[in-house]
């Protein structure tokens, strides 16, 4: 019988942090954690910032995800991390001095092993939620600054209209993430009126997946995981800052059968053709991310194997 981990029983808490302006960062946190049920999680400030311990005892451990400063402030701090790329791959500025390092990347995803690196494979959502009633497509749409309702409003017509040109397609939600997410809730509601609107981590947005019969996303590695788990087509919106064009930039190396929206209207009915042929088959991407996760052995459990060395590292000894 296994060690169970309490933070009733033992006291043992879990810094959890991600960078705040990402909102793959965030979700790829949120479902790591999702496996940490048995702990108390406190928020992601450094040690010593306000919040950052809990009323009993300082963190034990950090998981922290893409804030290579926060991870080395936080080792330094005698508190061991563990610290993940959720990006696919390594940390632009390099991987930071954390206990262990993890990277998030697909089985789809090709590229080489680093040394001294868990190889998490696919971190994927805690409950897999596959589509069933085709009710139209929900539009995941990551505001990664505070105020950006312009971008938002943007995105939101370059989706409606792509949607309209392919089959008249009706939209009947939109979850919202990041920090601009609330500021831009009564732009979307407008914009898009009928659509449930969902923010940030409200699993109901997750769950919504099951009516959808095309998810709309901002580029991310997540939203592969989601519209496989679904057994839906993908289609990316233009990137809105440096952590969504480097998800662009990552998504378009592996060849992922998916379709690009441009938002360039000499370019709209090239781009609802290719809607429309997603439409027609919808296990496309599905299949082609199986294939290539089976083809390394990804079963899609990264969030618990992160979840696994999170513990080890509480169990070590002091």
């Amino acid at each position: 019988m296994g060690t169970r981990l309490s933070s009733v029983q033992t006291g043992l808490t879990v810094l959890a942090a991600a960078l705040p302006d990402d909102p793959e960062s965030q979700t790829v946190l949120g479902w790591i954690c999702a496996h940490l049920t048995e702990v108390e999680l406190v928020p992601g400030q450094a040690p010593g910032s306000p919040g950052a311990e809990s009323p009993g005892a300082p963190a034990r451990v950090a998981v922290i995800c893409d804030d290579t400063h926060l991870a080395e402030h936080t080792e330094r701090a005698s508190t061991p991390v563990v610290f993940v790329s959720s990006t696919g791959v390594p940390p632009a500025k390099g991987w930071p001095a954390a206990r262990i390092r993890s990277l998030h990347r697909p089985g789809w995803l090709p590229g080489a092993r680093h040394p001294g690196v868990h190889q998490a494979g696919t971190v994927a959502p805690p409950r897999a939620v596959r589509a069933g009633s085709g009710r139209g497509a929900l539009i995941r749409l990551a505001v990664p600054e505070a105020g950006g309702t312009a971008d938002s409003s943007r995105l939101l017509r370059t989706a409606a209209d792509a949607l309209a040109e392919a089959a008249d397609f009706p939209v009947f939600a939109v979850h919202l993430c990041g920090p601009g997410s609330a500021q831009a809730t009564e732009e979307v509601t407008a914009l898009v009126p009928g659509a449930t609107v969902y923010q940030d981590q409200d699993p109901a947005a997750e769950r919504a997946l099951s009516d959808a019969s095309l998810l709309v996303s901002s580029p991310a590695l997540t939203s592969v995981t989601l519209a496989q788990t679904a057994r839906i087509p993908l289609a990316l919106l233009p990137p809105l800052g440096a952590h969504q064009q480097q998800a662009a930039a990552v998504l378009d190396s592996a060849g992922a059968p998916l379709t690009m929206l441009s938002g360039d209207r000499a370019r709209r009915t090239d781009e609802a053709e290719a809607l429309r042929r997603a439409l027609d088959a919808p296990d496309e991407l599905a299949h082609w991310a199986d294939t290539g996760q089976q083809a390394v052995g990804d079963d899609r459990r990264g969030a618990q194997r992160i979840a696994r060395k999170v513990r080890q590292l509480l169990l070590a000894p002091m």
